[in-house]
């Protein structure tokens, strides 16, 4: 059993949460971030593998991982795209996430260190980004999320 902690910081630091959040920036200051219009983008092939986009489902009580890069492998083990958000993880630890989401949906970006650990034991550690943007259709807000890991270049 592994336990997360996200450490909330002002903004991003790993060069690649950087790259994502400054596009995404550029986008949203100019009409908003659109998935399947910013998402996929030459700008960002350096990084999709870090990056996962979360669609609501049931009215906002869970979250699809609508697409995941390779990058999210290494965070839960197995390939996630198409599982929602409490497939991966207990209900008490769901509860945090599906709060992160609907903050994000909000319009919240929302920046943490994030640290996994199976017991007194340090398993993994990356900066997590968590951002606003539309659905293709545009009717609906999702979530980009990014997670960088401090040993992996960008």
């Amino acid at each position: 059993d592994c336990d997360e902690h996200w450490m909330s910081k002002a903004a991003p630091s790993h060069s690649g949460a950087e790259l994502t959040y400054q596009n995404w920036r550029d986008k949203h200051e100019s009409g908003g971030f659109v998935v399947g219009r910013d998402l996929p983008s030459r700008a960002l092939a350096g990084v999709l593998r870090n990056l996962a986009i979360y669609e609501p489902v049931a009215d906002g009580a869970d979250f699809r991982m609508r697409v995941a890069g390779t990058g999210l492998v290494r965070r839960y083990g197995c390939e996630v795209t198409g599982l929602l958000l409490s497939q991966l993880y207990e209900p008490q630890a769901f509860q945090r996430q599906h709060e992160h989401m609907v903050s994000v949906q909000r319009g919240e970006a929302r920046f943490a260190d994030v640290r996994v650990t199976r017991g007194a034991r340090l398993q993994l550690q990356y900066e997590a980004l968590q951002l606003p943007v539309r659905s293709p259709d545009l009717s609906q807000a999702w979530v980009l999320g990014g997670f960088f890991y401090h040993d992996w270049a960008r």
